[in-house]
Order: structure tokens, then sequence, then C-alpha cells
């Protein structure tokens, strides 16, 4: 095993933890990690980075719906609804303004 390969099993261990001070970290030694010449290490790094790679967007899209969460619960009171079509709503918002053809 290559310093790359244990700094992606790293990576991944914090992916998995929800470790983000963790990946900051690691982030460095990734960059100046040097690459393996053997072409065998080189495929098992390629499907190791993928699969965190996989994992990080996993991660940002948890962080996007806590974020999107917060907003709600946090929006100063503001209430909302749904209409027929799922789209959302603020009780008491303007209505938008009517379409004008030009």
């Amino acid at each position: 095993m290559t310093d790359l390969e244990a700094i992606l099993d790293d990576s991944r261990a914090a992916l998995l933890a929800g470790d983000m001070a963790r990946l900051a970290d690691l982030a460095d030694a990734l960059a100046t990690a040097e690459p393996p010449s053997d072409p065998a290490a080189l495929h098992r790094l390629r499907r190791k980075a993928e699969r965190n790679a996989q994992l990080l967007a996993a991660a940002l899209k948890g962080i996007r719906a806590a974020r999107r969460r917060l907003q709600d619960l946090t929006g100063q009171g503001r209430s909302s609804t749904y209409d027929a079509q799922g789209r959302r709503g603020e009780i008491g918002a303007a209505p938008p303004p009517p379409a004008r053809r030009l």
C-alpha cells in the first residue's frame, strides 16, 4: 500500500464518520503525495478515489439538506404551504406579479 492509498483510506474513514476537520487535514497531505508508478497501484487508487468522490457527494447532499432544513426552521416566523403541484409558497407572501407580454 502506498502513502496515497493510506490517505484515501483515511479520507474514507473521515467521510463515514463525518469528521470534516480531519478531511481538511488530509486534503493537504493528498495534494503533496506522490503517485506510484505501478499500474496496479494506480488502478487501486482510481477505485478508491471514485469511492471517496461518491461519499463526498453524498456528504455534500446531506449538508445542503441540513442547511435547507435549518433555514426552514429559522425562517423568522414564516410559514409555508404547498399547492397541488407541490410548489412551496409562504403564507402571507405577496403573489408574483402577473406576466406581461412585451
